[in-house]
């Protein structure tokens, strides 16, 4: 058998028996992505390393090429895999991973950058392991349930660290943590498999679409007493704010949070490419190979849906003819239904997804868009995909309209916001004098507090908050704002920003002190967005040199 080794670290090279091989360089590119990212469809490569029509006949020819040296049956089928006796070589040594195949082409250097932001790994507290991971012994099966760049592959080399067993891929004998992953083997491998004593079998099975039949005849075969189904769960904002987020200012830090989902292979990715907005070339594909399993028309559908930043009434399905596609996006994991709306389930996923739309289609669908949430009454959303639609960005008056006939207000300046001055006295006790709310522009983000009496609140710390055209994407997605009884709302005229109706609290500076009635209150964020805040209150008290807001129309008696 051939013994090929490929060095990981340093100028890349495939050295045999008698010294390096004379690889071309994309043949090289090609051995180091399979030995790193595993078995990998022809399209997928072809399309990283050439992009262009001729891709697959370019890849073929560096097979061709390849088989030179490590046999004629290396490389064949639509799923290419390492050969046997070709090994990846971890050790570390001098230089960079793979240094000097950045040129390959500019989707292979994204790939290689992200590589190596997933080689520099993080502390493992970092990665938190769940009490029912760390539990577990072997023999056991283990199968992690998470959408493109969750961690699943972080997951379990934690759980193969905390075991003091080796990472293994595949089904194999001896002692180890057996990582299985698409491609599947068939199922007759399962039911044929004997759980081992040794072993701890790890299936990565995506968020979307059904059981794959391995999976099905592995849980039929396996003892349930020794099964561990986890949802890989999504960094919290204090988790990656302690961590891959430490030192960064805090709305570049939000940025980077919204635009990875908390899900840690995907932030770790943008992190390396050093931009929030970037598309890293791995997830991408990810996403589009796991798209790929939807029929053409219920993809399309999906592409269109994602135009839409934020969630949307089951009535818009309809008006668009797509009522079909979103039941069998639901079922596939794709879309969530919450309260009469639906949602992404993964909203990191949208420019992913919409992506590959043409220019002239993509103006067709938000015009689509457009006329659907007028038909629907909602003017602020159908505001939004008309502003989509321009190719210069217009005035904002058009939306400032829609957003007032929806809140039933008169046209011209808004009423102005009462200002007393009070001053505090007794600090009153609130139980949440911390609050980290977050929004990913799908269920509301809110955190509620009393006051038994008349109370100078104040509330500082920092925001973030997407609003395309200063208003959120549909009338249902509302800012940051404290709303009480009655739907009480806050307006200070003095703060940059300050479009419509609803609107409380400014991005920069956020620093207020409210003078509030007795009642229930709550915080709420309901567009994309993260805000970290510092409660206090006191009890309010006549006179003072404190000049507080008051909410309109409501009297606070001292």
């Amino acid at each position: 058998m051939v013994r090929v080794r490929l060095p990981l670290y340093g100028p890349p090279r495939a050295e045999g028996p008698l010294g390096p091989l004379p690889l071309r360089r994309k043949a090289l590119g090609i051995l180091y992505y399979l030995a790193l990212e595993g078995p990998t469809r022809r399209e997928k490569l072809a399309d990283l390393l050439w992009g262009h029509r001729a891709a697959l006949q370019n890849l073929r020819a560096e097979l061709t090429h390849l088989r030179a040296f490590l046999g004629k049956e290396a490389f064949r089928g639509p799923v290419l895999s390492l050969p046997p006796g070709v090994e990846l070589d971890r050790t570390p040594g001098g230089g960079e991973p793979l240094e000097g195949l950045e040129d390959l082409s500019p989707d292979f250097a994204d790939w290689v950058h992200g590589l190596r932001a997933r080689l520099a790994a993080p502390p493992r507290e970092w990665l938190p392991v769940s009490e029912r991971l760390k539990a577990v012994r072997p023999p056991a099966l283990v199968v992690l349930i998470g959408p493109p760049g969750s961690g699943r592959e972080a997951l379990s080399r934690a759980l193969a660290e905390g075991l003091g067993l080796p990472l293994r891929r595949g089904l194999g004998k001896g002692p180890g943590v057996y990582v299985l992953a698409e491609p599947f083997p068939p199922r007759e491998a399962a039911l044929a498999l004997e759980p081992s004593r040794d072993q701890v079998l790890v299936v990565h099975r995506s968020s979307f679409g059904e059981d794959p039949a391995f999976l099905l005849a592995l849980r039929a075969n396996f003892p349930a007493e020794r099964t561990v189904v986890e949802r890989v769960p999504r960094l919290s904002w204090l988790e990656a704010r302690a961590s891959w987020l430490r030192g960064l200012p805090f709305a570049e830090s939000a940025r980077f949070y919204l635009r990875s989902g908390g899900r840690v292979e995907v932030l770790r990715e943008l992190l390396a490419l050093g931009s929030p907005e970037a598309l890293p070339q791995r997830i991408r594909a990810m996403v589009a190979l796991e798209a790929r399993y939807l029929p053409l028309e219920v993809r399309r559908a999906l592409e269109v849906l994602a135009l839409h930043p934020g969630p949307w009434p089951a009535g818009l399905a309809e008006s668009l003819g797509l009522a079909e596609a979103v039941d069998e996006l639901e079922r596939r994991g794709w879309l969530l239904f919450r309260e009469g709306r639906y949602r992404l389930s993964e909203p990191q996923f949208r420019p992913y997804l919409t992506a590959g739309l043409a220019e002239g289609e993509r103006l067709r669908f938000h015009a689509r868009l457009a006329e659907a949430f007028r038909s629907l009454g909602d003017f602020v959303a159908e505001a939004y995909h008309r502003f989509c639609q321009e190719a210069e960005p217009g005035p904002r008056e058009e939306a400032l309209r829609g957003w007032r006939r929806v809140r039933a207000l008169a046209s011209g300046s808004f009423p102005p916001v009462p200002r007393v001055r009070a001053g505090p006295g007794r600090v009153l006790e609130l139980g949440l004098e911390e609050v980290h709310l977050v929004s990913w522009g799908g269920e509301r983000e809110e955190a509620a507090l009393e006051l038994e009496e008349p109370a100078l609140l104040r509330i500082a710390g920092a925001l973030y908050q997407e609003l395309p055209l200063g208003l959120g994407a549909s009338q249902e997605a509302s800012p940051l704002r404290l709303r009480g009884e009655g739907e009480v709302y806050f307006l200070p005229q003095t703060s940059p920003g300050q479009f419509f109706w609803g609107t409380v609290l400014p991005q920069e500076p956020l620093d207020y002190l409210l003078l509030l009635p007795p009642g229930r209150y709550t915080l709420e964020l309901g567009t994309p967005g993260v805000a970290s805040l510092d409660l206090r209150a006191w009890k309010a008290v006549p006179g003072g040199h404190h000049e507080a807001l008051v909410p309109l129309g409501v009297p606070v008696e001292l």
